[in-house]
């Protein structure tokens, strides 16, 4: 019986803390990526759950370098400027933990975990750049935070891959810098 009642008591006490009281929230941002301007618009889904969309504009640059056995070497820069829409179902991980230790939980700010789906179109710039657009996918790691109730910042790291054309695969390193405006 009195285990009974200290269950209660517990679970009574968890569902009035802190702890029930951080979920996430939906927002709407403008933002600058590393190389491009998005609008974002997160809905939530959960406690801990929310999805973000997102159109705008990136930039895609890469450097390659080849070298031939017989003397002959190539180094160029690619660049191209893509439309793009995103989906991203996100998972905040420390929302409720930020919020007991009395740090900033604003605007969903916090770890998350992340999987963004990208479909970029055909580049309406490009030099060195043959692509027509495709798929690009990247779980992702990373953390935001607001400021001041408006100012965004996000950092995140993660492995795209990419399908180029929607003929080939290829993978490598995701590195995304945000800053932006919540309203």
């Amino acid at each position: 019986m009195r285990l009974r009642t200290l269950v209660y008591g517990v679970i009574l006490v968890l569902g009035l803390s802190p702890l029930a009281a951080q979920n996430v929230v939906s927002t709407h941002s403008v933002s600058v990526d590393i190389a491009g301007l998005m609008y974002g618009y997160e809905l939530p889904l959960g406690d801990k759950f929310s999805l973000i969309a997102r159109a705008g504009t990136q930039a895609g640059i890469e450097y390659s370098s080849s070298y031939s056995i017989w003397g002959g070497s190539e180094r160029r820069w690619s660049v191209g400027l893509y439309t793009v829409l995103s989906v991203e179902p996100r998972y905040y991980y420390n929302l409720s933990k930020r919020y007991v230790a009395g740090k900033n939980t604003f605007g969903n700010s916090g770890g998350f975990l992340s999987l963004n789906i990208q479909y970029f179109f055909p580049p309406y710039y490009r030099h060195h750049i043959d692509g027509e657009g495709g798929l690009l996918v990247t779980p992702f790691w990373g953390f935001r935070r607001v400021w001041y109730e408006h100012f965004l910042f996000e950092l995140g790291g993660g492995i795209n891959i990419s399908f180029a054309d929607f003929k080939s695969v290829s993978a490598g390193p995701a590195f995304d810098v945000r800053i932006g405006y919540l309203f």
